[in-house]
């Protein structure tokens, strides 16, 4: 344990007093991957879906408040191949100045750790390098990482009903409710088993386990999912011809 903890890699975010972004070290841009581009001065809330907003804001509210406990200044984010813990700090403003930071305004840190570390693979040969054109087949999924509360809950990806691109992120729905996924659509389409999961829409991924029918309306055909409500998913003219005969329609 104390062995992990000296090699553990520790990001560091820096905020100004209006959620803008100061600074961020090394190790916080390797562990936040292609999110780190461009961060610096961007303000925190416009990295986030609305929906999501409101959780963040309550982090850095309590990262402020003395009383308040290590939980709720706490949260866990779902990244590709990763799940982050952030911990967030208020720190005061004469012990914490940088440079262009407005006079007098709290700084507040953001304090990154990789909760879940992947398996080292075993030792072996190198492989043969694939052509240029090649890529490696993603990983799938057998679990969706979602958010509930202050933690990752697991969902198994038959629960889905479909999912719903949101900014960067994506919302699960399921028949219990909506739930914050941190991974954009395009990754969990190249993850997701391909016999139940199709892309409708660049918006939308429906589980045909969960389709009920399918109904034109104005020229546009849409999925009627099997849920509370009878959602309608839209499908695009350009994928409308590959899902007919996919439903031997």
């Amino acid at each position: 344990m104390e062995y992990a903890l000296q090699n553990m890699d520790v990001g560091l975010v820096l905020l100004d007093g209006a959620r803008r972004v100061l600074a961020l070290n090394p190790a916080a841009v390797r562990l936040l991957g292609e999110r780190a581009a461009g961060l610096v001065g961007a303000y925190l809330h416009d990295l986030h879906p609305p929906s999501h907003r409101a959780k963040v804001e309550l982090l850095l509210a309590a990262a402020g408040d003395p009383a308040a406990p290590a939980s709720a200044r706490s949260m866990m984010v779902a990244l590709p191949g990763r799940v982050l813990v952030v911990k967030a700090s208020a720190l005061a403003p004469a012990a914490a100045a940088p440079s262009g930071s407005p006079s007098g305004n709290a700084v507040t840190a953001l304090i990154l750790m990789e909760a879940v570390k992947p398996a080292a693979a075993p030792p072996a040969l190198p492989p043969a390098s694939p052509p240029a054109a090649v890529r490696p087949a993603a990983e799938p999924l057998v679990k969706l990482p979602v958010e509930k509360g202050q933690g990752i809950v697991l969902l198994d990806p038959a629960d889905a009903v479909y999912l719903q691109a949101d900014g960067h992120y994506t919302t699960v729905h399921t028949a219990d409710g909506a739930f914050f996924c941190g991974l954009p659509l395009s990754e969990l389409e190249a993850r997701l088993d391909p016999r139940s999961f199709v892309r409708t829409h660049r918006g939308y991924i429906v589980n045909l386990r969960h389709a009920r029918a399918v109904e034109r309306q104005d020229g546009r055909a849409a999925f009627v999912m099997a849920a509370p409500g009878a959602p309608r998913i839209p499908v695009s003219r350009n994928r409308a011809d590959a899902l007919k005969k996919r439903l031997a329609l």
